[in-house]
């Protein structure tokens, strides 16, 4: 694991990749979530999240929707 320094300088310092989830429903409306946690605690938000070290896209596309929507 990374010193918590190491990972700030990293994430400070360096472009993530994620994959947000744009889901519609038949009435052309979009599925969004509410933050409950910090920093954007209380803000509208479409599932998703990071692409993992050595993660292929389709993979992360799958976990990501499996854990943010319980759907593969």
């Amino acid at each position: 694991m990374l010193p918590i320094n190491t990972f700030k300088t990293i994430i400070e310092n360096t472009p993530l990749v994620s994959i947000d989830l744009v889901v519609y429903n038949q009435k052309n409306e979009a599925l969004l979530g509410k933050r409950n946690n910090r920093p954007a605690q209380g803000y509208w938000f479409v599932p998703g999240g990071r692409i993992l070290k050595d993660e292929s896209i389709a993979v992360a596309f799958r976990r990501l929707t499996l854990n943010e929507l319980g759907a593969e």
